[in-house]
Protein backbone atom coordinates (compact mmCIF):
# COMPACT_ATOMS: atom_id res chain seq x y z
CA UNK A 1 0.00 0.00 0.00
CA UNK A 2 1.01 3.59 -0.50
CA UNK A 3 1.70 5.58 2.66
CA UNK A 4 1.35 9.32 2.65
CA UNK A 5 4.37 11.11 4.08
CA UNK A 6 2.91 14.59 4.01
CA UNK A 7 3.27 16.59 7.21
CA UNK A 8 0.14 17.64 9.07
CA UNK A 9 -1.38 21.00 8.07
CA UNK A 10 0.39 23.99 9.57
CA UNK A 11 3.74 22.26 9.80
CA UNK A 12 6.47 23.21 7.34
CA UNK A 13 8.29 20.20 5.88
CA UNK A 14 12.05 20.18 6.30
CA UNK A 15 14.67 18.53 4.16
CA UNK A 16 17.46 16.53 5.74
CA UNK A 17 20.37 18.76 6.51
CA UNK A 18 18.19 21.89 6.29
CA UNK A 19 18.66 24.21 9.18
CA UNK A 20 15.83 25.57 11.21
CA UNK A 21 16.64 28.90 9.52
CA UNK A 22 15.16 27.57 6.25
CA UNK A 23 12.01 26.44 8.05
CA UNK A 24 11.64 29.88 9.63
CA UNK A 25 12.04 31.50 6.23
CA UNK A 26 9.31 29.27 4.80
CA UNK A 27 6.99 30.29 7.65
CA UNK A 28 7.59 33.98 6.94
CA UNK A 29 6.69 33.69 3.24
CA UNK A 30 3.41 35.42 2.42
CA UNK A 31 1.20 35.36 -0.63
CA UNK A 32 1.89 38.10 -3.18
CA UNK A 33 -1.64 39.50 -2.81
CA UNK A 34 -1.04 40.01 0.92
CA UNK A 35 2.25 41.79 0.25
CA UNK A 36 0.71 44.07 -2.38
CA UNK A 37 -2.29 44.96 -0.24
CA UNK A 38 -0.02 45.98 2.67
CA UNK A 39 1.47 48.81 0.58
CA UNK A 40 -1.04 51.66 0.01
CA UNK A 41 0.03 52.52 -3.55
CA UNK A 42 0.16 48.91 -4.66
CA UNK A 43 -3.15 48.15 -2.93
CA UNK A 44 -4.81 50.86 -5.03
CA UNK A 45 -3.39 49.35 -8.22
CA UNK A 46 -4.52 45.89 -7.16
CA UNK A 47 -8.06 47.15 -6.46
CA UNK A 48 -8.15 49.00 -9.79
CA UNK A 49 -7.04 45.87 -11.66
CA UNK A 50 -9.67 43.74 -9.93
CA UNK A 51 -12.37 46.29 -10.81
CA UNK A 52 -11.22 46.38 -14.46
CA UNK A 53 -11.25 42.58 -14.69
CA UNK A 54 -14.79 42.43 -13.25
CA UNK A 55 -16.04 45.08 -15.70
CA UNK A 56 -14.27 43.39 -18.63
CA UNK A 57 -15.90 40.09 -17.73
CA UNK A 58 -19.37 41.73 -17.72
CA UNK A 59 -18.69 43.44 -21.05
CA UNK A 60 -17.35 40.28 -22.71
CA UNK A 61 -20.32 38.21 -21.46
CA UNK A 62 -22.69 40.56 -23.27
CA UNK A 63 -20.81 40.57 -26.60
CA UNK A 64 -20.51 37.95 -29.32
CA UNK A 65 -17.38 35.81 -28.81
CA UNK A 66 -15.54 37.12 -31.89
CA UNK A 67 -16.04 40.73 -30.79
CA UNK A 68 -15.39 40.01 -27.10
CA UNK A 69 -11.92 38.66 -27.94
CA UNK A 70 -10.97 42.05 -29.41
CA UNK A 71 -12.10 44.21 -26.47
CA UNK A 72 -10.16 45.37 -23.42
CA UNK A 73 -10.66 47.83 -20.55
CA UNK A 74 -8.44 50.90 -20.26
CA UNK A 75 -10.12 52.65 -17.34
CA UNK A 76 -13.04 51.40 -15.27
CA UNK A 77 -13.57 54.43 -13.03
CA UNK A 78 -17.10 55.86 -13.12
CA UNK A 79 -18.75 57.87 -14.60
CA UNK A 80 -17.22 56.91 -17.97
CA UNK A 81 -15.85 53.51 -18.97
CA UNK A 82 -12.94 53.51 -21.44
CA UNK A 83 -12.68 50.45 -23.68
CA UNK A 84 -10.14 49.56 -26.35
CA UNK A 85 -10.78 47.62 -29.52
CA UNK A 86 -8.13 45.83 -31.57
CA UNK A 87 -9.42 47.05 -34.94
CA UNK A 88 -11.49 49.87 -36.34
CA UNK A 89 -14.19 47.41 -37.36
CA UNK A 90 -14.41 46.05 -33.81
CA UNK A 91 -14.58 49.62 -32.47
CA UNK A 92 -17.45 50.39 -34.83
CA UNK A 93 -19.40 47.35 -33.71
CA UNK A 94 -18.67 48.17 -30.09
CA UNK A 95 -19.89 51.77 -30.51
CA UNK A 96 -23.18 50.45 -31.89
CA UNK A 97 -23.64 48.40 -28.72
CA UNK A 98 -22.78 51.19 -26.25
CA UNK A 99 -26.40 51.90 -25.13
CA UNK A 100 -27.04 48.19 -24.46
CA UNK A 101 -23.72 47.84 -22.62
CA UNK A 102 -24.50 50.82 -20.39
CA UNK A 103 -27.86 49.26 -19.46
CA UNK A 104 -26.25 45.88 -18.73
CA UNK A 105 -23.54 47.46 -16.57
CA UNK A 106 -26.07 49.61 -14.67
CA UNK A 107 -28.22 46.54 -13.96
CA UNK A 108 -25.09 44.88 -12.57
CA UNK A 109 -24.68 47.76 -10.12
CA UNK A 110 -21.90 49.60 -11.97
CA UNK A 111 -22.56 53.32 -12.30
CA UNK A 112 -21.34 54.18 -15.79
CA UNK A 113 -23.09 56.96 -17.71
CA UNK A 114 -20.99 56.69 -20.85
CA UNK A 115 -18.53 54.48 -22.68
CA UNK A 116 -15.56 55.77 -24.62
CA UNK A 117 -14.22 53.41 -27.31
CA UNK A 118 -10.63 53.70 -28.50
CA UNK A 119 -8.82 51.79 -31.22
CA UNK A 120 -5.48 50.32 -30.26
CA UNK A 121 -4.12 48.13 -32.99
CA UNK A 122 -2.17 45.22 -31.65
CA UNK A 123 1.24 44.57 -33.15
CA UNK A 124 0.98 42.30 -36.14
CA UNK A 125 2.05 38.72 -35.79
CA UNK A 126 4.08 36.92 -38.37
CA UNK A 127 3.67 37.94 -41.97
CA UNK A 128 1.18 35.87 -43.91
CA UNK A 129 2.94 33.69 -46.43
CA UNK A 130 1.36 32.78 -49.70
CA UNK A 131 0.71 29.08 -49.95
CA UNK A 132 2.20 27.65 -53.10
CA UNK A 133 0.40 24.64 -54.47
CA UNK A 134 2.35 21.40 -54.43
CA UNK A 135 4.14 20.97 -57.71
CA UNK A 136 4.55 17.83 -59.74
CA UNK A 137 7.77 17.47 -61.73
CA UNK A 138 8.24 15.40 -64.89
CA UNK A 139 9.96 12.56 -63.00
CA UNK A 140 6.97 12.20 -60.66
CA UNK A 141 4.58 12.44 -63.63
CA UNK A 142 6.46 9.60 -65.37
CA UNK A 143 6.27 7.49 -62.20
CA UNK A 144 2.51 8.12 -62.00
CA UNK A 145 2.07 7.04 -65.62
CA UNK A 146 4.07 3.87 -64.93
CA UNK A 147 1.86 3.04 -61.96
CA UNK A 148 -1.26 3.79 -64.01
CA UNK A 149 -0.16 1.15 -66.55
CA UNK A 150 0.40 -1.39 -63.74
CA UNK A 151 -2.93 -0.80 -61.95
CA UNK A 152 -5.81 -3.13 -62.85
CA UNK A 153 -8.56 -0.73 -61.76
CA UNK A 154 -9.42 1.40 -64.83
CA UNK A 155 -10.86 4.31 -62.80
CA UNK A 156 -7.74 4.55 -60.65
CA UNK A 157 -5.50 4.30 -63.72
CA UNK A 158 -7.42 7.13 -65.42
CA UNK A 159 -7.14 9.30 -62.29
CA UNK A 160 -3.37 8.71 -62.12
CA UNK A 161 -3.00 9.64 -65.82
CA UNK A 162 -5.02 12.84 -65.32
CA UNK A 163 -2.82 13.77 -62.38
CA UNK A 164 0.31 13.10 -64.43
CA UNK A 165 -1.11 15.20 -67.30
CA UNK A 166 -1.47 18.19 -64.93
CA UNK A 167 2.30 18.17 -64.43
CA UNK A 168 2.96 18.47 -68.17
CA UNK A 169 0.13 20.93 -68.89
CA UNK A 170 1.76 24.33 -69.66
CA UNK A 171 -1.40 26.18 -68.50
CA UNK A 172 -1.46 24.48 -65.11
CA UNK A 173 -0.69 26.32 -61.91
CA UNK A 174 2.31 24.07 -61.24
CA UNK A 175 3.96 24.97 -64.55
CA UNK A 176 3.27 28.67 -63.99
CA UNK A 177 4.72 28.47 -60.47
CA UNK A 178 7.88 26.77 -61.79
CA UNK A 179 8.26 29.46 -64.46
CA UNK A 180 7.92 32.20 -61.85
CA UNK A 181 10.59 30.57 -59.69
CA UNK A 182 12.91 30.10 -62.65
CA UNK A 183 12.52 33.78 -63.59
CA UNK A 184 13.35 34.88 -60.03
CA UNK A 185 16.37 32.57 -59.70
CA UNK A 186 17.88 31.81 -63.14
CA UNK A 187 20.54 29.40 -61.76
Amino acid sequence: MFKSTLPPPGRVPTVRGESSKGAKLAKRMRPLRQILSAEATLAGLLDRRQREVAVLQRVRESLPPALAAQVGVVDARPPELALIAATGAAAGLLRQRVPALINILQRAGLEFTGIQVRVQARPGGSAHHKNIAKQLDSTSAAALRGRADAVTDPALAAALRRLADHADDPGSGAAQAREGIEQQDPE
